[in-house]
């Protein structure tokens, strides 16, 4: 009765079955403490009631005691002392100690009634009952149902008692209309102590609720912080020495997102220099699904680039959308990236963009060139009908190519406008001095400026980039290139 009782109003409630089951193992603990004070208090009182009674006897020295009422109230007391015993001593289990609480409250109603109905019709009776269900519902954890429990068979009781030993009237009769009254009314004294149930039973809900909550936020910010930690070290570190370099900014808009960056450095044909392979990806999404779909791409990045460090980037879009397409597509889950690999010996940058947004390629005389999409987002079409469709332009010391993930193309001001494809041209465009490797941080900067609120999106800006410092050109050593420009 308990158990099913506890489940119904549980089920009732917002509460996960990890919720569910600290709730019942706190209700256990609970039970276990509430009723040894119950009965220990019940006890104490028996006690003193029966102490007292003793003693205002012999004070009037009474030549006949009420045997009676001292044999329910020993009889009652022992059962408490027995009652309080049995929880104490033993590891009773949650539905034993309502079982117990149950019969001890049932029997103590019971022995009031008998009194009642053993002196015709005077003593305590429900009045009794009223008071010791009421006391019961101060301490015990019930709820609403559970309260009434024990009230049901006392009730009974008491309709029986009524008809049986209720003493008639001056004129030798029994009184119907009062039978009838005593018999509907008995149902109620279990009335207030239900009550005081049901407000307390609410109200450890919600406070339980409240610090399950509380305790559930604390542990889900330290695992978001682990979560983060984990997260961001999947992102390479930013690479500034070499023929090739790049740097990043990336700004989540929650604690983890889903736009991610991959980088991979492989030998070129002559062995000397190292050709920079660059993939920017922005997850449909935002938070923990996002980051963890991230996971799952940068293991695929992973086993690409192990079976072939020289991957081209139109290989590795096709193959990324097979993956979204076969994996990720029927959850709803769509991809958008660009790949790019620089060659610093042919001085070339070949890209491959997936439905991501425009990057830019400045070259070192200030002129800026889009790098459009070339394909569709990734996963919206199975392999068969997807064409990457690579391109390769030039690419020397001193150029640079500036990609970035929606969430700075669609920061928006306080009027509503979107800083857009032209506004990011814009600034990539502007006739400024900016040193290779700056873009970064004063693209962030102007998008920040120009946002209006909070973050909407993730925000990923990485700048790849060939500084003029790295000494002779590693193509003006072979024989071809002095035959061409020599």
């Amino acid at each position: 009765m308990a158990k099913s009782d506890a489940k119904n109003q549980m089920a009732t409630s917002p509460f996960t079955v990890e919720f569910r089951r600290e709730f019942e193992a706190e209700t256990l603990t609970l039970l276990h403490r509430r009723f040894l004070w119950f009965t220990g208090t019940v006890s104490a009182l028996g006690i003193v009631f029966i102490l007292a009674q003793a003693v205002f006897d012999l004070y009037n020295e009474r030549a006949s005691v009420d045997a009676a009422a001292y044999a329910v109230g020993i009889t009652s007391l022992l059962a408490y002392i027995t009652a309080y015993l049995i929880v104490m001593l033993g590891h009773v289990s949650r539905e034993r100690v309502h079982m117990i609480a149950f019969l001890i409250v049932v029997m103590d109603g019971l022995l009031h009634i008998g009194l009642w109905s053993f002196k015709g019709g005077t003593g305590p009776g429900m009045t009794g009952v009223l008071l010791t269900h009421i006391l019961a519902c101060c301490f015990l954890p019930w709820t609403f149902a559970q309260s009434l429990a024990p009230i049901v068979v006392l009730a009974c009781a008491n309709a029986i008692a009524t008809v049986l030993f209720m003493p008639p009237n001056a004129e030798g009769a029994k009184p119907v209309g009062i039978m009838i009254a005593a018999i509907a009314l008995g149902p109620l004294v279990g009335l207030p102590g239900a009550i005081i149930c049901w407000l307390r039973h609410s109200r450890r809900i919600e406070q339980f609720k409240l610090r399950s909550l509380a305790t559930r936020y604390g542990e889900f910010r330290r695992e978001l912080t682990d979560a983060r930690r984990i997260h961001e070290a999947l992102f390479p570190r930013p690479r500034t020495e070499g023929a090739v370099q790049f740097l990043y900014v990336y700004e989540p808009m929650r604690q983890i997102g889903g736009d991610y960056l991959f980088v991979v450095a492989s030998p070129t044909d002559n062995g000397r220099s190292e050709m920079l392979s660059v993939v920017v990806i922005d997850v449909t999404g935002h938070g923990i699904p996002a980051a963890l779909t991230v996971n799952r791409l940068h293991g695929e990045l992973s086993r690409l680039f192990a079976e072939d460090p020289s991957i081209r980037p139109g290989d590795v879009l096709r193959l990324l959308n097979r993956y979204v397409h076969l994996t990720l597509a029927n959850h709803s889950v769509y991809v958008t990236a660009v790949c790019l690999r620089v060659d610093p010996l042919h001085n070339t940058i070949e890209y491959a963009s997936g439905g991501h947004p425009t990057a830019f390629l400045r070259a070192v005389d200030g002129t800026v060139e889009e790098l459009a999409s070339t394909a569709f987002v990734l996963g919206a079409c199975p392999d068969t009908e997807f064409d990457p469709s690579p391109r390769t332009l030039p690419f020397r010391p001193g150029d640079s190519v500036i990609a970035y993930t929606d969430g700075a193309l669609e920061a928006k001001d306080k009027d509503g406008r979107m800083l857009g494809t032209k506004g990011m041209q814009r600034i990539v465009g502007s006739p400024s001095h900016c040193p290779t490797g700056s873009w970064p941080g004063i693209i962030l900067g102007i998008v920040e400026q120009h946002r209006f609120g909070p973050p909407a999106d993730d925000t990923l800006v990485i700048e790849v980039f060939r500084p003029l410092d790295t000494g002779p050109d590693p193509l003006a050593e072979t024989p071809a290139y002095s035959k061409a420009y020599g």
